[in-house]
């Protein structure tokens, strides 16, 4: 973590770091320390014997302290005022995909399942906007009003309970994708989206979205133990830094047109955002959730081309 280094940081307990806070301004509290444990912003403190009679206050390692106080002058530092929990949730996230000392995944898993349980909260004029982005962006110049419409609904719906139906969702934007009329005898004529990599079919983004509801809606439930996590991460890590490595040059393909998909983020918020939907892209991957969501979006495809 960046900030003071001729700050040395001890161990510390409860009452001590709401001392830290107060002493940034900040209006903590107990309360506030035990709640950002439960949520994985914090560690769970350890024990500390000191007689054969009791114990001393349960302590905070000094990483964890200094993490709270990076974590409190982050969240005030903001020009927005204060920066929201989930995008400190993030930091703290982004922090265990890199680095073995500060964040250990006991405390990960229960920041992935607070990062999973705000994934989608926004508000349904933002649901409606995010909507309306992935029908334009998906929707043939010639789609009718009422095929937009159409799927426009059905994401929504989506959005709103975070359920992914596959069948009526590669019903909807199939249509509007490729909205020619089917001639009788001929398969239908389905068309793809440019992509970096090659042509980029409706089928990969309802695949797609399918894992990604999986996958978090497994996070939220925490029913991915500790050892997963840790052997994923372990396979993350070198995919990504070979992934940036290689990012200049990636951002050349073409004649540059994808640069934008290659940007790489100026702050610290947006390398933590695009670290973390990059590891939940592989540990949907490595659980075979993607693979599965592929078939079943292949499947629901050929079922509507009957």
């Amino acid at each position: 973590m960046n900030g003071n280094q001729a700050t040395t940081w001890g161990e510390g307990t409860s009452a001590d770091l709401v001392a830290d806070g107060l002493a940034l301004g900040v209006k903590a509290s107990p309360r506030m320390v035990t709640s950002w444990v439960e949520d994985g912003m914090l560690a769970n403190p350890e024990p500390r014997k000191t007689s054969a009679h009791g114990s001393d206050p349960r302590v905070f390692p000094p990483e964890q302290r200094e993490l709270f106080t990076r974590l409190l002058e982050a969240r005030d530092r903001s020009p927005l005022g204060r920066i929201p929990q989930r995008s400190l949730i993030r930091v703290v996230l982004y922090l265990w995909l890199v680095d073995d000392t500060i964040v250990l995944t006991p405390q990960a898993r229960r920041a992935w399942r607070t990062h999973a349980r705000a994934t989608g909260q926004t508000t349904a004029v933002r649901r409606r906007e995010n909507v309306r982005a992935i029908v334009e962006q998906l929707a043939h110049p010639s789609a009718t009003p009422k095929q937009r419409r159409a799927a426009q609904l059905v994401l929504e719906e989506g959005e709103r309970t975070g359920r992914i139906d596959i069948e009526r969702l590669t019903a909807v934007l199939t249509e509007l994708h490729s909205p020619w009329p089917v001639q009788p005898g001929m398969p239908r004529i389905e068309r793809a989206l440019p992509g970096p990599f090659g042509p980029v079919s409706v089928q990969h983004h309802i695949a797609m979205w399918k894992a990604h509801e999986q996958i978090i809606r497994r996070l939220r439930h925490e029913e991915i133990d500790e050892t997963e996590l840790d052997r994923v991460r372990a396979i993350y890590r070198p995919m990504w830094a070979d992934y940036q490595a290689r990012r200049p040059a990636v951002a050349t393909i073409g004649a540059g047109e994808f640069a934008a998909y290659f940007a790489e983020p100026d702050t610290m918020e947006g390398r933590a955002i695009e670290a973390v939907n990059a590891f939940v892209g592989t540990l949907a991957g490595e659980l075979g959730l993607i693979e599965a969501a592929s078939h079943a979006a292949e499947t629901a495809r050929l079922k509507l081309a009957r």
